[in-house]
């Protein structure tokens, strides 16, 4: 699975010229989903000092499911999408079917696993639709290791894709219209905007550490394939593989990243594990 992960820069021109799509607009409105990125401007380490803010969906170490995420879709006209032509939107983390009629549904879809996409009554309908395909935006992501000994705790890793570089979460996305328009994701118009991110079989870098690992599209040209209106959900589901792991690498991080609820941990201090602190056997 993949439960938490990092969106670390703060550059919107850096990211918006990686996923070739306009930033500003979208970032400008911030999102009801504020509370986290006002929580991202913080360090942690500094018992709380304010630093810069950092703009919605980005400056994240620490993204944890219900939070806005940062995501890039096709245009709506069929047309534009052809061409290549895309949008950043900033959605709820966990996905809440058309058919939901409670948020707390989307706790349990905050991943969908490749090989049940098309079983899926909540995934089965959107994977064949260009305009549920996504792009979620992320240049690190968590796994947790367990120890031998089941009263120790689960160690944190963080896994990173070239270097550190900004990479795609495969994902899907759905909209639907919602009362209240003071809960994270839901937009001006009323809409509630929520994705899931798909994962599939680990690689050998992952695979010591966790069963499972998020669906990484392997470049510009694989996203740009993910978007477009004439890929079949037959073509989508066989491009879900695991990365290849001679790119990734992955190292121990801070064990704060195991406490959650009010007051989670964020910032930079949790990408390393402190001297001292690694669970056992991690």
């Amino acid at each position: 699975m993949c439960g938490r992960f990092t969106v670390t820069t703060k550059d919107t021109k850096s990211i918006a010229d990686r996923f070739q799509v306009e930033l500003e607009k979208t970032l400008a409105k911030g999102g009801q989903g504020a509370p986290a990125a006002k929580e991202s401007a913080k360090d942690g380490s500094n018992g709380g000092e304010a630093k810069e803010k950092a703009p919605p969906g980005l400056g994240r170490f620490n993204v944890a499911p219900t939070q806005e995420i940062l995501v890039v879709r096709s245009s709506p006209d069929e047309k534009e999408a052809e061409e290549g032509v895309r949008e950043a939107h900033l959605m709820r983390w966990g996905l809440v079917p058309v058919w939901a009629k409670d948020l707390k549904v989307g706790y349990r879809m905050i991943n969908a696993k490749t090989e049940n996409l098309t079983k899926s009554k909540a995934y089965g309908p959107l994977v064949g639709k260009f305009r549920h395909r996504c792009l979620i935006v992320a240049d690190g992501f968590y796994e947790w290791m367990r120890a031998e000994d089941p009263k120790q705790p689960r160690q944190p890793w963080r896994f990173t894709v070239d270097g550190g570089a900004p990479f795609a979460f495969a994902g899907l996305c759905t909209r639907k219209p919602w009362e209240d328009d003071a809960d994270r994701g839901v937009d001006e118009d009323g809409y509630l905007y929520s994705a899931t991110i798909i994962t599939t079989t680990p690689n050998a870098v992952v695979k010591p550490v966790h069963n499972r690992m998020p669906a990484i599209l392997p470049d510009p040209e694989a996203e740009a394939a993910w978007l477009r209106p004439d890929l079949s959900p037959e073509d989508a589901i066989a491009m879900l593989g695991p990365l290849d792991p001679r790119r990734m690498e992955g190292a121990p991080a801070n064990p704060a990243l195991n406490k959650v609820g009010k007051g989670t941990a964020e910032g930079p201090e949790l990408l390393v594990a402190p001297q001292g602190e690694l669970a056992t056997d991690a």
